[in-house]
């Protein structure tokens, strides 16, 4: 009997990659996300990728984030070790360090059949499913950049979008140093800062969180069936030195 080539690959499920990467420093991810990128965009062997880390002590600026949300004197930020890293997304200036779960969320969105607002959204539902999972009660508001909790901002949402094909994502605070978040992009703009364990007031378990996080995001960008790897063969990797303060969260 003839096979159907054409209902074949129309029935075959779409599939996702999601990579787990560990702690992984930002510029590192920044090239593996733009090797996705490609990838994606001339449909090669991944049609999604979702990049899954935290990151040592830095910060990223947005397209959206002014002078305002950065320490007036540079000199502060050296003498806690953090580099400013400038990049295409959108949105305010972020504090990443550990206990800060970042995703990273490459996809065609023709694919999808997702504009780029709507894609969005889909990300900031999936936040607000997972903290639902995890006991807390996340919202929406007309701020496009977050998810919010009753104490404030628990997750940034930023993405770039390049030829159809998207970028970065999102950045959950699970169980980071809140006093040094509150120092750097909203919290400099008096906006307050929240986490998973303060809405909780008891600790979460990253594992879990990861694992709620990568379901709701799959299944929101239209992939409900995803591979789970660790690592990726050319993820370059360095060391830091990391401040005190940031050495004790982990």
């Amino acid at each position: 009997m003839p096979v159907d080539w054409e209902n074949f690959y129309n029935d075959t499920p779409v599939t996702a990659e999601v990579r787990l990467l560990g702690m992984a420093d930002v510029p590192s991810v920044l090239a593996l996300q733009k090797l996705m990128a490609h990838d994606v965009r001339r449909q090669g062997h991944v049609n999604a990728a979702v990049l899954i880390c935290e990151h040592p002590p830095a910060v990223t600026t947005g397209t959206d984030s002014s002078l305002l949300e950065l320490p007036v004197d540079p000199r502060e930020l050296e003498s806690r070790l953090l580099t400013v890293h400038r990049v295409p997304r959108d949105g305010h200036a972020v504090l990443h360090q550990p206990g800060q779960l970042a995703a990273y969320v490459v996809v065609s969105l023709a694919e999808c059949g997702l504009s780029a607002s709507a894609f969005r959204r889909s990300l900031q539902q999936a936040v607000v499913d997972t903290c639902r999972e995890c006991g807390v009660m996340a919202h929406l508001t007309d701020d496009p950049g977050g998810v919010f909790g009753r104490h404030g901002i628990i997750c940034e949402v930023g993405i770039h979008v390049d030829q159809g094909v998207t970028g970065f994502g999102l950045f959950l605070n699970v169980s980071c140093r809140l006093d040094e978040a509150r120092r750097l992009g909203r919290g400099l703009l008096g906006q307050r800062i929240s986490s998973l364990n303060t809405e909780r007031v008891r600790p979460s378990f990253m594992g879990q969180v990861r694992t709620s996080l990568i379901h709701h995001i799959c299944e929101r960008i239209g992939y409900p069936e995803y591979h789970v790897h660790t690592g990726h063969p050319f993820l370059t990797r360095t060391r830091k030195f990391v401040h005190g303060a940031f050495a004790r969260s982990q």
